[in-house]
């Protein structure tokens, strides 16, 4: 049976691609960023303000919607989608990271043991200890129904070569033998993850040993997680290259406004990072050019909207007087139109790459981009330049 998860490479500048990944929930314009709902929540915003702000792929998070409600309330309540009145497509990771992130991060902290068939670890909301196996998490990712799902896979340190080599990147391969070995979902594609820290050899060892099992896309994991962008870049240098061009690639946890044009430049399809939401609750504007404290007193009396060039309904509508005025205030609907705009900013960039691949001009477009961010913002808050 043919599946239904193809991938339509429509454009290629470079390694930068546009293209078009078909889902069960329709179609997904490439490159393309999604925001993140870890607990089938965007924080601060409704689904119906996600499809305002132009996203087009959400992800949530297998290990919290495992502990709380539980994949099988999810399940018995229509799946993910119906879950949280999210009508796009939808990508859950495997909880790979979370387990080990949220347990200290690397193999010998006392919250996670880890061994070749799995690792236990204890519950951050209340320490109970629980066992995830390539074949449990794909119970529960099959439960949880998003359209795109991930194996499970060790996420180690990242300059730790000689345990990289010997023991997380093969547990890893034989876990994405195991995931797919038990992955039944016709409506769900399955994403194997390539690792490898920052080296160039293991990643592209990684890749090889899983293109074979032919998944019908691949994730990059194990990068923004404390490497310098340097050593990130050149992961990926060595890494998008050796995966297949038929295929969508996806660069987990990573998306700032630089990250999205030099991911897109190094031949990423796909992107998400809690970064615009996370710092939204914290009074901070994203914008192409740099970022704005909006806690800082220089806008207690500004009339401007956060950023003149932009088109959202924050920026239409209120002031950084007004923005400054709720953060001070504590009041909740700050973070909602900060997370508006947070999220427009990223998804119209992203718009924005896509067209310039299209139209075969994306090296001028990044030229410009790293043009605009070197006049950055001047001490008043305005854009030093316009970007589009």
């Amino acid at each position: 049976m043919a599946s239904l998860f193809t991938f339509d490479l429509l454009a290629k500048e470079g390694m930068a691609r546009a293209g078009v990944f078909h889902t069960a929930h329709g179609p997904l314009l490439t490159p393309v960023y999604a925001p993140v709902g870890t607990q089938a929540s965007v924080k601060a915003v409704t689904p119906r303000q996600l499809h305002e702000v132009g996203a087009s792929l959400v992800l949530a998070n297998t290990y919290h919607l495992y502990l709380r409600p539980g994949d099988a309330l999810v399940a018995a309540l229509g799946g993910v989608h119906r879950f949280m009145g999210w009508d796009g497509p939808m990508l859950t990771d495997s909880g790979g990271f979370q387990v080990f992130s949220l347990a200290g991060g690397s193999g010998k902290q006392s919250l996670r043991k880890i061994d070749d068939d799995g690792v236990t670890f204890r519950s951050h909301i209340d320490g109970r200890t629980h066992r995830f196996t390539p074949e449990k998490v794909m119970e529960i990712e099959q439960n949880l129904g998003a359209d795109i799902a991930m194996v499970l896979d060790e996420c180690s340190v990242p300059d730790d070569y000689d345990y990289l080599k010997r023991q997380a990147l093969p547990r890893t391969h034989a876990w994405a033998e195991r995931c797919k070995a038990v992955h039944t979902r016709a409506d769900q594609a399955l994403f194997g993850i390539v690792q490898g820290g920052i080296y160039p050899d293991l990643r592209q060892a990684s890749a090889a040993a899983l293109i074979p099992l032919d998944f019908p896309g691949y994730a990059i994991g194990g990068l923004s997680v404390g490497e310098s962008k340097a050593d990130m870049h050149v992961a990926l240098d060595a890494t998008t290259p050796a995966l297949p061009e038929d295929k969508p690639r996806y660069l987990m946890g990573v998306g700032t406004p630089e990250d999205l044009v030099e991911g897109v430049a190094r031949g990423i399809d796909i992107f998400d990072c809690v970064l615009p939401t996370r710092v939204a609750r914290n009074g901070q504007a994203l914008l192409r050019m740099g970022k704005l404290n909006m806690r800082n007193a220089r806008f207690a009396e500004d009339s401007a909207p956060l950023d003149e060039t932009c088109d959202c309904y924050t920026c239409r509508h209120f002031s950084r007087a007004y923005i400054r005025h709720l953060f001070v205030a504590k009041e909740m609907l700050g973070a909602t139109l900060l997370t508006i705009h947070n999220l427009h900013t990223m998804l119209s960039l992203m718009g924005d790459i896509r067209s310039a691949v299209v139209a075969g001009r994306f090296a001028e477009f990044r030229a410009a981009f790293w043009d605009a961010r070197k006049g950055g913002i001047r001490e008043s808050g305005n854009l030093s330049s316009s970007f589009a």
